[in-house]
């Protein structure tokens, strides 16, 4: 019963989230793909449910199937991850990247196709559930069933490589992307999809270990078999929950882009440098000095760009020559600097931590906590207790 229960704890946990994205009906051209993921997953741990119970006959028919969903999972993620972070919609000449699964899922079902009953045995008892090497007397088919057992193994092992690169890159251009628009980038950064990639290459990690041991030791073990059940089950819930709560993507940050957009300006330097830029940026400290526009706990790149009569584009590129740093950090740095001066002045005294976070123009303690101890060496609270 037990043994039952962990083959199918990550089937059920991929049904659940189904159903859920199902009934929610999502809009959000992300959300939608990765229902798409959901249920190749489905798939694939149907097929992993069949092999821990030993129903032979019906992993054969379902063996190809496994194939190809166990290769397309990660590509598929890696896509997902696109989506949220470049393509605004779906650009179906990526599909290019299930072309591996589908070859040698392809591959797999004709040689299943043209097998005797003998030969499936063979397979079956020897090669796929018990991980013993090819021998000279099996037959060709058999074979080449194992060389296909080879290979996806080699290529399981560099998608997940690849995804997580990447994958990884892809995050990190975009938190550049709204770190250098937004002056809140809380819940806008994809911080979390960092996280399931890797717990995603954790749980790889896992199947190829125990591909590599192989599964019948597992199939013959509850205690072992809850090893890779938990972890998978965790990353489904995990990567499900993640996208579910996920509101944010690529197509809300090029809406507002284009939100507020003024002309071109008049003037451009690769230096930066000049009566014209120093101008530009004197106005610019006076923005923020004096009419202290950093209050605004969503300020925006346009924002402060059409207060100064230029684009987002020229504006980002002055703030980073004169100060060496993204238009979320400039924005923090004036937030701190304000919250310092009220956490030393007694009039302010009766004041909480957060409420001073929040009258200095941050939206959210966390960003607050985490910006105050990157310029200050400590949190505002032991700050404040120092200074008394």
């Amino acid at each position: 019963m037990i043994h039952c229960f962990f083959s199918v704890m990550p089937m059920f946990v991929v049904l659940f989230w189904l159903v859920l994205f199902l009934l929610d009906r999502p809009s959000d051209i992300a959300k939608r793909f990765l229902l798409f993921f959901l249920g190749v997953a489905l798939v694939n741990y149907t097929a992993h449910w069949i092999y821990f119970n030993h129903n032979y006959t019906a992993y054969r028919l379902i063996d190809s199937f496994w194939v190809f969903t166990s290769l397309a999972v990660y590509p598929i993620y890696y896509y997902y991850i696109r989506l949220l972070t470049v393509d605004s919609k779906t650009d179906w000449r990526w599909c290019w990247i299930l072309a591996p699964a589908l070859l040698l899922s392809l591959f797999s079902g004709v040689c299943y196709l043209l097998m005797s009953p003998a030969e499936l045995d063979t397979l079956t008892h020897e090669l796929l559930f018990y991980n013993r090497p090819p021998r000279s007397e099996h037959t060709l088919l058999v074979r080449l069933q194992a060389v296909r057992i080879f290979l996806f193994k080699v290529i399981f092992a560099t998608e997940v490589l690849l995804t997580l690169y990447f994958g990884l890159r892809l995050v990190k251009e975009f938190n550049k992307k709204v770190k250098a628009f937004y002056s809140n980038v809380e819940n806008r950064e994809l911080s979390t999809i960092r996280q399931m990639l890797f717990f995603m290459v954790l749980t790889a990690l896992i199947s190829f270990i125990s591909n590599l041991l192989g599964k019948n030791l597992f199939s013959g073990s509850t205690a072992l078999l809850a090893i890779p059940s938990i972890t998978h089950s965790i990353a489904l819930f995990g990567v499900s929950y993640v996208g579910y709560r996920q509101q944010f993507t690529v197509r809300n940050l090029k809406e507002d882009q284009l939100q507020g957009e003024s002309c071109e300006p008049p003037f451009e330097s690769e230096t930066m440098t000049g009566i014209e830029y120093d101008l530009l940026y004197s106005k610019l400290e006076i923005l923020f000095e004096v009419d202290q526009i950093f209050k605004n706990p969503e300020l925006r790149l346009t924002d402060v760009a059409l207060e100064l009569g230029t684009n987002r584009t020229y504006l980002s590129k002055l703030i980073h020559a004169r100060r060496d740093m993204n238009f979320s950090d400039f924005v923090n740095e004036y937030r701190v600097r304000y919250a310092e001066g009220i956490l030393t002045l007694p009039e302010y005294a009766h004041l909480t931590i957060d409420e001073v976070g929040l009258h200095s123009g941050f939206s959210g303690n966390s960003t607050f906590y985490r910006a105050f101890e990157k310029n200050y060496g400590m949190p505002p609270g032991k700050y404040r207790k120092q200074q008394v």
